[in-house]
């Protein structure tokens, strides 16, 4: 599919991805939605054999040299593997192609792959993340192999029990370039340096930076400013005066 807009829609309680997007898709917005488990959230399904027995997959999945795709103003609750970008190790078609913008988006109470990538370039900025379950938590940025995120002036909610290294986890990457990022309850609520913080207790060490610097994208908002931007303007017909689910 190409010049698709996915907009204004509530995704909840999906059996497998709530959307996925493939098979070379190009120029797609998806903004001002709401993703998100009620009934099927985590805590409350059963466990065999000491793991959750679970009935959904990802949120929102990228793959399969899709390209030019934008994830703006959307709220993603209660989940645990939320977003996939580039399929697998071996999909080298990928290459060249997964060029993601994601920015001013709610990831709440999520598990991990916010977004997890593979081979693409991808703007994560201006997003807010809320950790509320430490003992679910896994990661937010997964750096995939090849893969290339450029992270500013994110905001992330959690308490002392999440240290700025867990948000990163290394998937078979090597670089992932972050500025501008500030965690709640770090001394003075100065920015972040979570490269190094992730390097200074992993071996071997991420580059702290990447081979591309974004264009596509207009203003780039203060990092404080975030979550009152964020908790206000994103989900279904929020900013314009409507509801916000």
């Amino acid at each position: 599919m190409k010049n698709v807009i996915i907009r204004n829609l509530v995704f909840t309680n999906a059996a497998d991805d709530s959307v996925n997007v493939q098979m070379f898709s190009h120029h797609v917005w998806i903004d001002h939605n709401v993703f998100e488990d009620k009934e099927s959230a985590d805590e409350t399904l059963p466990r065999l054999f000491g793991v959750i027995f679970q009935v959904h997959d990802g949120l929102l999945d990228i793959t399969n040299a899709s390209d030019l795709v934008t994830v703006s103003w959307n709220r993603f609750r209660r989940h645990d593997k939320t977003m996939l970008i580039g399929s697998s190790d071996g999909a080298t078609a990928d290459r060249g192609k997964l060029r993601v913008t994601l920015h001013h988006n709610l990831f709440d109470k999520l598990g991990q792959r916010a977004p997890r990538v593979r081979f693409g370039q991808v703007h994560v900025f201006n997003n807010y993340y809320k950790v509320q379950d430490p003992p679910s938590y896994v990661y937010s940025w997964g750096v995939g192999i090849e893969s290339q995120i450029f992270a500013e002036n994110n905001f992330f909610r959690t308490d002392d029990t999440i240290t700025p290294d867990q948000l990163i986890e290394r998937l078979n990457g090597i670089a992932i370039q972050a500025s501008g990022t500030l965690v709640n309850g770090t001394p003075g609520h100065d920015f972040v340096d979570v490269v190094g913080a992730w390097n200074a207790v992993n071996d071997p060490d991420l580059t702290p930076t990447v081979a591309w610097v974004p264009t596509l994208f207009t203003e780039v908002e203060t990092t404080r400013d975030v979550p009152s931007s964020v908790q206000n303007d994103a989900g279904v017909f929020a900013g314009s005066g409507g509801p916000t689910p």
